[in-house]
């Protein structure tokens, strides 16, 4: 009894080694095509193995892939791209590229405006983080292998439910985000400042109103509001 468990000891870790060997992943980046900008929360969705994942801050991502997988990438705005791994794929990082989706005039423009279209496409984007009866397999670990940043929000997550909460305060915030944007627009500010350039995005740096705020201002609200801003940028204050 005793050599049997000796011997089975090295063939379970040889066992385990060559499992963990057996493990690979697709890594690079997200960019916006035919620009430099790259692309947060991108959906990324290994179609065969039913995995997912979300581009980091820097567009960074990385999921786990066999050779002969499919995977696509897909953000709203942005046309989606699917691509079939090979093992060259494998032994570098892989930058991806997507190209902007033109507009198109929708019936439901007249009820809806462009930043609720877009919120609800993003809804349809992410319904694998929000859809309880869906229950996805999540990347566990964002090992350290010079590719982008580690993403907190996997780190330590015992159960799917955890890290579908953890999505969803993530997304949360990047929503309210594009509200504030949606509130306090380039274009809107540009027409009361006359800002361009790096003085126009110095500007609404500064003065970037809260999430809150935007929610009960109302037009007139954020005209003055930027208006004031304005009056202080003006004076150096």
């Amino acid at each position: 009894m005793r050599y049997k468990i000796f011997l089975f000891v090295p063939l379970l870790l040889l066992l385990l080694s060559e499992q963990g060997s057996a493990q690979k992943f697709l890594t690079g980046r997200i960019f916006s095509k035919n620009g430099e900008d790259t692309l947060k929360s991108v959906s990324i969705h290994n179609i065969t193995e039913q995995r997912y994942d979300l581009s980091d801050e820097d567009g960074s991502y990385r999921i786990q892939v066999m050779a002969g997988d499919h995977v696509s990438f897909s953000s709203v705005g942005y046309k989606a791209d699917t691509v079939t791994i090979t093992e060259s794929m494998l032994t570098n990082t892989y930058q991806i590229s997507l190209a902007v989706r033109p507009q198109s005039l929708q019936s439901v423009s007249v009820v809806y405006s462009n930043y609720q279209l877009d919120s609800m496409d993003r809804r349809k984007e992410y319904a694998w983080v929000y859809d309880n009866g869906n229950t996805p397999r999540f990347e566990h670990q964002r090992a350290g292998d010079g590719v982008g940043v580690e993403m907190n929000i996997f780190r330590n997550a015992g159960k799917p439910e955890r890290q579908r909460e953890k999505l969803q305060k993530r997304l949360s915030k990047e929503e309210q985000d594009y509200y504030v944007n949606f509130r306090y627009s380039k274009e809107y500010v540009t027409k009361i400042t006359h800002f361009q350039g790096d003085s126009l995005i110095q500007f609404m740096k500064k003065y970037r109103p809260s999430y809150d705020y935007c929610r009960k201002a109302a037009p007139v609200d954020i005209l003055v509001y930027i208006n004031d801003c304005f009056k202080l940028y003006m004076k150096g204050e």
